[in-house]
């Protein structure tokens, strides 16, 4: 896994009612397929990655997301406008875990080895890391001499 040097990285949900920036080396970035995430975020999987607390901000209109209290000692965050699962905060910790489809860019965060509660998944769902990987969209077809697609109305 390649080193994550610290940086500033945005992100936010769908409607852009929360957004979020944060300085600060990530850490742990992994996949977890417990009931509490798949249930929370309607998804089989999720990919999350730890950022340090200091250095982070809610900066959209909406300010920080909506919580809800998943367990005793841990809060997950959504947006109350469009729904977007966003972040995870343990009481007392130093660090928020976020949704790494959040980022506005994703792709330097990839996962690594750690998939927690993966043998409670359907046998038809497998995920895999690709280790090499591209930009998709303009940078990948200009690469390859190609167009790049084109967005619909």
């Amino acid at each position: 896994m390649p080193t994550l040097a610290p940086k500033l990285r945005t992100g936010g949900c769908l409607c852009g009612h929360i957004r979020w920036e944060a300085t600060g080396k990530p850490s742990f970035p992994h996949l977890c397929s417990c009931g509490q995430c798949r249930r929370w975020s309607g998804a089989l999987t999720v990919a999350w990655v730890d950022l340090p607390l200091d250095g982070f901000r809610w900066t959209g209109p909406g300010g920080e997301p909506a919580f809800f209290r998943s367990s005793d000692r841990t809060r997950r965050g959504h947006c109350p406008a469009c729904g977007s699962a966003l972040c995870a905060l343990d009481d007392g910790s130093d660090r928020i875990a976020l949704t790494i489809a959040t980022l506005d860019e994703p792709d330097p965060i990839m996962p690594g080895r750690q998939h927690s509660f993966r043998d409670g998944l359907p046998p038809w769902w497998r995920v895999s890391i690709e280790k090499q990987h591209g930009r998709r969209g303009k940078a990948s077809a200009a690469a390859k001499g190609g167009k790049p697609p084109v967005a619909s109305p």
